[in-house]
């Protein structure tokens, strides 16, 4: 009798500890990007986040597409050391990353900017063409400042 109740209750801890992994257990998207909402005026917005090259290889981001803009570009932004002035470049494509490489989309640093929206009801999807022939699509999440 004894010995029944312990395998019983190892069964029941197995159970809790799969459940608890399956549901509590959430893996990192190598991709996370969000926004603040613009206003309904706004032909811009900027997306930051993370990119990261999950694939195990050097590859490249080939371009990126959205459903509410038509043109994402990345950009960067730096200080001149002199005159202390906050100045945006444009990152030509392909953006290279080694296998590994996160990029870091930020506010004063990497991030992407959306141009000429597009009147969509949709939520803001991005769908980014790496040059190994994925293609991954992800929803930008709007975050409150």
């Amino acid at each position: 009798m004894l010995r029944k109740i312990n395998i019983t209750n190892s069964g029941i801890l197995l159970l809790i500890q799969v459940n608890l992994f399956v549901f509590c257990h959430k893996p990192s998207d190598p991709i996370q990007l969000w926004m603040t909402r613009p206003p309904e005026v706004a032909k811009t917005a900027a997306v930051y986040g993370q990119i990261t090259n999950s694939y195990g290889t050097d590859l490249t981001i080939l371009s990126i597409f959205s459903n509410g803009y038509q043109s994402v570009e990345f950009h960067e932004t730096s200080v001149d050391e002199t005159s202390q002035i906050a100045r945006m470049h444009k990152l030509e494509y392909p953006i290279a990353m080694k296998a590994g490489e996160t990029i870091l989309l930020e506010r004063s640093g990497k991030h992407l900017m959306l141009y000429d929206k597009v009147n969509s009801s949709e939520n803001l999807k991005l769908e980014i063409h790496f040059s190994n022939g994925e293609k991954r699509t992800v929803v930008v999440e709007e975050k409150s400042l």
